[in-house]
């Protein structure tokens, strides 16, 4: 398992101070260290069902939904997540999610975003 390195000034540091082959012996050097850089916009308002049952994720994602419609707001974040292996049933499951009519009430438009694992959603208005 690799290190996940989210500061760029952090990770410019590293590579002065401690990856520098005078300071530290190869062995002690990480065989893979990467730059994660957040591959999904942030919005203020996302919910995150990594770990659900297919039937908890779209329970919580109908009352996520119908909470922000109610309150007003315009464009939500859910991280579906790509899946292991392969599967990703939430993911496969979500774009029947929004026909269904307790959710079609709330979303205008849909964008998939961060190569298929969260969707960015548009909400009517009221």
């Amino acid at each position: 398992m690799g290190y996940k390195i989210l500061d760029i000034q952090l990770w410019d540091d590293l590579k002065q101070t401690v990856l520098n082959k005078k300071n530290c012996p190869k062995k002690d050097i990480p065989k893979r260290l990467r730059v994660v850089r957040p591959a999904v916009s942030e919005l203020p308002y996302m919910l995150d069902l990594h770990g659900q049952t297919v039937q908890d994720a779209f329970d919580k994602t109908a009352s996520f939904l119908a909470q922000h419609y109610r309150a007003g707001h315009r464009e939500v974040l859910i991280v579906t997540g790509k899946g292991t292996m392969g599967q990703g049933l939430i993911k496969k499951e979500f774009d029947g999610w929004i026909n269904n009519p307790k959710i079609k009430k709330y979303v205008r438009t849909t964008q998939w975003q961060n190569r298929g694992g969260a969707v960015k959603i548009t909400l009517t208005k009221k």
